[in-house]
């Protein structure tokens, strides 16, 4: 090998290990901010007011419901406390080990690895502060929210009280699910005010579907009674009284059962009243729409009847005519 070629491969590897170096060099810097950077993340979230927090909620001396929640998230938070972040401390020496050691691929792995675990930390903080927040705010948010229900509650005691004639039997389940409506109150006011936030809001949610779906229920009542005990058993009475001047009026039905179905009409208008009272409201409206389409068929029959006796008087009375001019 001549001299030249020599100097050539002498540069060569010169330039090789200078640029080894450079990249060397580079990778570890850049190893260290990410790591630095982690380090400052993993401080902040520990210096994050969590321990603060969870004294306060603990010293509002929740009980039941509210106490198994709090401690639930507490345990959480210990459990980060003293696992997680003494996880991410050896992550870390490691990932520092690895880049001291020129092991710079390895060391940026573990890094992108404590990133991600940081990252879940974070979600789980901000979970964990979330709910010690909303268990501490709980009991004035409830007294916020129960003074909507009180209103939606006393305008329906309120449109019971002036309309009570228009719910016929339906009035004293009516006035029973008000009295559970009123319990319901009561036991939301002493869960909430005794420390335990949490159930108290579940029986503010039952109390206020229920106050609605009463509310719905007093709503639809009055047309299903005006039907039942006044223009259904109007149009039957109609029907009997209309049956009984056809047959005097020797008009004739082929039918034979009409009188046991004007009974069967009366049965079923006794019997829907237990729907009404019960409040069964579509049970009732069923049964009103059946007894309608019943009395609507009756009058078919009577209508039919009147018709064809004309047609026949009418028949009658051109064949009279027609012997008369004879």
């Amino acid at each position: 090998m001549s001299n030249g070629q020599l100097i050539y491969l002498m540069v060569a590897i010169a330039v090789i290990l200078i640029l080894a170096y450079v990249t060397a060099i580079f990778l570890r810097k850049r190893n260290v901010s990410r790591l630095t950077a982690l380090e400052e993340r993993k401080e902040e979230l520990y210096n994050l007011p969590v321990n603060d927090e969870v004294e306060a909620v603990k010293n509002m001396h929740l009980i039941g419901q509210s106490q198994v929640t709090f401690r639930e998230w507490n345990q959480k938070w210990v459990d980060l406390s003293l696992n997680s972040f003494a996880d991410i401390e050896n992550h870390l020496f490691e990932a520092e080990s690895y880049n001291n050691s020129f092991r710079f691929f390895k060391a940026a792995h573990k890094i992108d690895q404590i990133e991600s675990q940081i990252g879940l930390i974070e979600e789980d903080i901000a979970a964990i502060r979330n709910a010690l927040s909303e268990l501490e705010k709980q009991e004035s948010k409830n007294s916020g929210r129960v003074l909507h229900a009180l209103d939606l509650f006393e305008t329906l005691q309120h449109t019971v009280a002036e309309n009570s004639e228009k719910y016929g039997k339906a009035l004293p389940e009516i006035e029973k699910q008000l009295e559970n409506i009123q319990s319901e109150f009561s036991q939301f006011v002493t869960l909430n005010s005794s420390g335990d936030p949490v159930e108290a809001a579940a029986i503010l949610d039952s109390t206020e579907n229920h106050i609605l779906a009463l509310t719905h229920i007093v709503e639809r009542i009055p047309a299903l009674v005006e039907t039942l005990t006044k223009e259904l058993p109007e149009q039957l009475a109609d029907l009997e009284e209309g049956y009984r001047k056809l047959l005097d009026a020797n008009y004739h039905f082929t039918e034979t059962d009409i009188e046991s179905r004007f009974q069967l009409l009366h049965e079923s208008l006794k019997n829907n009243q237990e729907n009404i009272r019960q409040l069964e409201l579509d049970n009732a409206e069923y049964e009103n729409n059946r007894i309608q389409e019943e009395i609507n068929a009756l009058y078919d029959i009577f209508t039919r009847e009147i018709a064809a006796q004309k047609k026949w008087l009418k028949v009658f009375f051109r064949h009279y005519q027609l012997i008369s001019t004879t």
